[in-house]
Formats: C-alpha cells, structure tokens, sequence
C-alpha cells in the first residue's frame, strides 16, 4: 500500500515524534532548571511556584503545537 496524500509514512513520522519529544523535553526541563538556579532573588516556593508554571506551559504548548500541526497533516 503506498502512502497517499494525507499519510506522512512510518519513517517521517517516527522521526517527527522524536524530534517533537525532544525538543519538547529539552525545553521544558532545562527551562524550568535555569529557572530554579537563577532566580535566587526570589523564596525557595516562589522559584519552585514558578518552575512549575514555566514546565505546564511547555507542555500546553507543545500539546497546542502538535495538534496544529496534526490539523495541517504535516505529522
């Protein structure tokens, strides 16, 4: 069966789903880490309130991104 217009194939998207995980891993974790060791004005809860926050958006906008992109058939 050949992949037609609206089918990506097995090896694009495999390879979109790594590069998505990834980048959206690297992003969050390392965001929410230099959150944590360079705001060192702020309380212990606060820097923690706001690694927190930083790391949820990552992931809605990364769900966000994905689903837009699924939309356009271009994953």
């Amino acid at each position: 069966m050949e992949a037609g217009d609206d089918e990506i194939g097995w090896f694009r998207g495999i390879v979109s789903g790594v590069v998505i995980l990834v980048v959206g891993l690297v992003a969050s974790v390392v965001g929410a880490d230099q959150i944590i060791s360079r705001f060192t004005s702020l309380s212990r809860d606060n820097v923690g309130y706001l690694a927190t926050i930083f790391f949820v958006l990552c992931v809605v906008v990364a769900a966000w991104v994905l689903r837009r992109l699924q939309r356009r058939g271009l994953i």
